[in-house]
């Protein structure tokens, strides 16, 4: 997982040598989480991840790589569902004709890498057929996303993201497993440079 990280940045990186427009930010990400977890209802959560984004890669296109984890847990507190998507979205300047440096609407599409599990007293829990509750799971994102520049090299921006993870199993959860759902809104602060 971290070498996977760590070529990301690489790449990322070698993508601002490209040219003088690109731009490179990171930064936190604190965001409330709604979980949509079969027919269960929807559990929230707050959580931090971080975010790497490259900025016109092609004008008014950039890449955005994020993560987080998070932690869901039932009434008891005995189950726990501990999830930590991965998503790399295409984003897309919807305002490119407003020439304003402090700020940027963006809407994102893209994929994500969905590592999941369930706990039960902090470990692993082992279904009865002897396979474990241990999944990575592709699925796909979408969202819109508000920059705002107060200073040069400082970002703040507002997120809107919904995750559709393709967690389906139902011949190892039974037939009432259905795919999962998080919807996320929150507010990070981003380093960016140039």
């Amino acid at each position: 997982m971290v070498h996977t990280f760590l070529s990301s940045v690489l790449v990322l990186t070698s993508l601002v040598q490209w040219g003088e427009n690109i731009q490179l930010s990171a930064g936190p990400h604190y965001s409330y989480y709604l979980l949509y977890q079969d027919d269960q209802e929807a559990q929230g959560k707050w959580g931090i991840g971080g975010e790497i984004a490259v900025a016109n890669v092609v004008p008014n296109i950039g890449l955005k790589l994020r993560g987080t984890r998070l932690r869901y847990q039932d009434a008891e507190n005995s189950y726990v569902y501990e999830y930590t998507p991965f998503s790399l979205c295409t984003s897309f300047n919807i305002l490119p004709f407003l020439k304003l440096d402090w700020m940027r609407l963006s809407v994102e599409t893209g994929f994500g890498l969905y590592f999941w599990r369930g706990l039960y007293n902090d470990e692993v829990i082992v279904l009865p057929t002897g396979e474990e509750m241990d999944e990575r799971d592709l699925g796909f994102v979408a969202g819109l996303t508000l920059q705002l520049k107060p200073v040069r090299y400082i970002g703040i921006e507002y997120s809107t993201q919904y995750n559709y993870i393709a967690s389906a199993d139902i011949y190892k959860y039974g037939f009432l497993d259905k795919d999962d759902k998080i919807w996320e809104h929150g507010l990070g602060l981003k380093i960016i440079w140039p």
